[in-house]
């Protein structure tokens, strides 16, 4: 939609609006209210469903442009939103001002640079050493890893030298800085969980009940702020990272993921539901998230039809070398999304929970096949799908069973 339009239709949007908070502009019943905000000597007060709808349209409105919901978490839209329905309920008439100040604000403002560190737990870092997965930074947390001088805030005293995590990223403001760190985080997570299972790190105050505390730094205005909110009950299993095992990630092509490429973004996609697969106790959903892994590193992404099919032959002929093995593995793939269709479309929960975990071991060893081979391939993704094919058509199929 067109910045005129939106800004049309946000005016529209935010008229119908006004008529409920004015006449909701007072303290009576609020505890029956759905939402109550005050300012001043003005309040905002939702009584029903229908008007909370209507409440949440203006903020529905903006995040659905794709432009500004990559900008802007709702949580800051939401607020902003909320300052000015307080001004409009104390002065009204500057409706058409306030609109296209907000509009031009949303629209004009560009990214700045961010940097959010975390604590994590769970996890011993026996090497001082640099340890990168994707797009974030694990080590003992040192003043010079900071954009900033450790006199400028206090906010670091009880983090140096302890396990950290870090992530650069771009946004408008914080709280959308720490939705892209937060992503970025449970992506190299999920990696270096793909390649030791035993590993199961997480960000401080999620595993024991307390405060999760984030960093963030914006580095364009040179300013910190924190961000914590009480989280987690469960209990410890530290696992140790130091060089030699880094090192074998390393070897493994996890640098690769570093770089832009259709193969690192398929596979920072596979993580995600990857992480989903291996965090859900219930086998129906454990099978689903794998399945999904196994689908998005084995399909082209114009293929619709025939997708068991293709799954199947692609992911046996990528894991293994033999008739009897791919004949093995292409039976078992089938049954997996098999399984996977009669979960989707009957709802039926299934209580194998072999199944769902061969699927999710199916879903690693694919993953690190895909990882594996980023490098020789450029990062193109088509490229690997092509490849496979062309054992699957016989083309270099004398190439793997050849003796050396």
């Amino acid at each position: 939609m067109k910045k005129q339009d939106v800004e049309m239709q946000l005016r529209s949007t935010i008229i119908e609006l006004l008529v409920i908070l004015k006449k909701n502009n007072n303290t009576d019943s609020t505890g029956e209210s759905l939402f109550r905000s005050q300012s001043g000597d003005t309040i905002v007060k939702i009584m029903t469903s229908s008007e909370y709808e209507k409440f949440i349209a203006p903020e529905k409105l903006l995040l659905d442009q794709k432009e500004l919901s990559k900008k802007f978490s709702e949580k800051y839209i939401h607020e902003m939103l909320l300052g000015y329905y307080h001004k409009l309920l104390s002065d009204e008439s500057k409706m058409e001002e306030y609109v296209t100040e907000l509009v031009n604000f949303v629209y004009s403002n560009g990214l700045k640079d961010y940097f959010v560190v975390s604590e994590i737990e769970n996890i011993k870092i026996l090497e001082d050493n640099r340890y990168e997965f994707a797009d974030s930074t694990i080590k003992l947390l040192k003043e010079a890893d900071l954009p900033f001088k450790k006199d400028d805030s206090q906010l670091l005293d009880d983090i140096f030298s302890k396990p950290s995590i870090f992530t650069r990223v771009k946004a408008v403001e914080s709280e959308k800085a720490i939705e892209f760190a937060l992503h970025n985080f449970m992506i190299s997570f999920n990696l270096l969980r793909l390649y030791a299972p035993g590993f199961k790190p997480a960000l401080k105050g999620c595993l024991l009940s307390g405060n999760q505390k984030l960093i963030v730094y914006d580095e364009t205005d040179k300013s910190p702020s924190i961000n914590i909110s009480k989280v987690g009950d469960m209990r410890f299993n530290h696992a140790n990272l130091n060089n030699k095992i880094y090192n074998h990630f390393k070897n493994s092509g996890i640098d690769e993921l570093k770089k832009e490429s259709t193969i690192s973004k398929v596979v920072k996609e596979c993580l995600y539901w990857y992480g989903l697969g291996l965090d859900e106790k219930y086998p129906s959903a454990r099978l689903l998230n794998f399945v999904t892994v196994l689908e998005s590193a084995l399909k082209k992404g114009s293929e619709n039809t025939e997708l068991q099919r293709a799954v199947s032959e692609r992911g046996a002929i990528l894991l293994y070398k033999t008739f009897e093995e791919r004949k093995k593995a292409f039976k078992e793939l089938q049954e997996i999304y098999k399984t996977r269709s009669h979960v989707v479309h009957t709802g039926k929960l299934i209580e194998d929970k072999g199944l769902a975990s061969l699927a999710g071991g199916y879903a690693r060893a694919v993953l690190i096949k895909l990882i594996k081979q980023s490098k020789d391939l450029n990062g193109n993704f088509e490229d690997f799908i092509v490849n496979i094919d062309e054992v699957k058509l016989g083309k270099i199929e004398m190439q793997i069973v050849a003796p050396a």
